[in-house]
């Protein structure tokens, strides 16, 4: 998956980048030009706005973190995380790496059969809802006018015949870095960083 970046924050996997030097150098390069490395928990990030934020369908990006309805909550949060997600649930699951229910773990993405169901080539592969795996067996999500955002049992979420699949944004046995951009410097997806960095070594 290639990382585009939300505001000043760019999720970027460095040693995807092929660079001719160490991820370490890389880091410091970076930081000489005034980048910084965020750590961001998309889980706590989350779990954050469980009875606290409030629901309404159709909810505006700008309103988050006050307002949101289920797909908005994941496009925040993942964005926070410098990783832009489309804006609807069945286009956020077209991204990532498919995972099996079997193997989710936490920060994954689930996607369920909703009251209303988009499909791209069946109706019965309809996605209406989505939330966060914790990997605590529960699912964060915004659920609905009477109950805001809240954690849910994985298996109530998904129930009997609604599960629609899992996606994982960050690669299980990658190292994705979080990266602030200094003012003035614009990174639209993360392999802008790699051309920075080789700008700056020796000739």
């Amino acid at each position: 998956m290639e990382y585009r970046a939300v505001g000043c924050r760019c999720a970027v996997d460095i040693d995807s980048l092929r660079l001719p030097i160490s991820r370490e150098r890389v880091l410091s390069i970076l930081a000489s030009k005034k980048f910084k490395v965020l750590r961001v928990d998309v889980v706590a990030l989350a779990r954050s706005c469980v009875g606290v934020s409030r629901y309404r369908r159709g909810a505006r990006l700008v309103e988050a973190p006050a307002i949101f309805d289920c797909s908005t909550l994941i496009k925040w949060s993942y964005g926070q995380c410098g990783i832009w997600l489309p804006r609807r649930s069945i286009q956020q699951r077209e991204l990532g790496e498919s995972v099996e229910l079997s193997e989710i773990t936490s920060g994954d993405v689930v996607f369920v059969s909703g009251w209303v169901d988009y499909y791209l080539d069946s109706p019965a592969d309809g996605v209406g809802h989505v939330g966060i795996a914790t990997g605590d067996n529960t699912v964060i999500h915004a659920g609905n006018r009477k109950i805001g955002v809240v954690e849910t049992p994985l298996d109530k979420f998904v129930g009997k015949d609604k599960f629609r699949g899992v996606r994982r944004y960050i690669p299980k046995y990658r190292e994705v870095t979080i990266l602030e951009t200094p003012v003035g410097r614009e990174v639209e997806i993360a392999d802008d960083i790699r051309w920075i960095v080789l700008q700056s070594l020796p000739k």
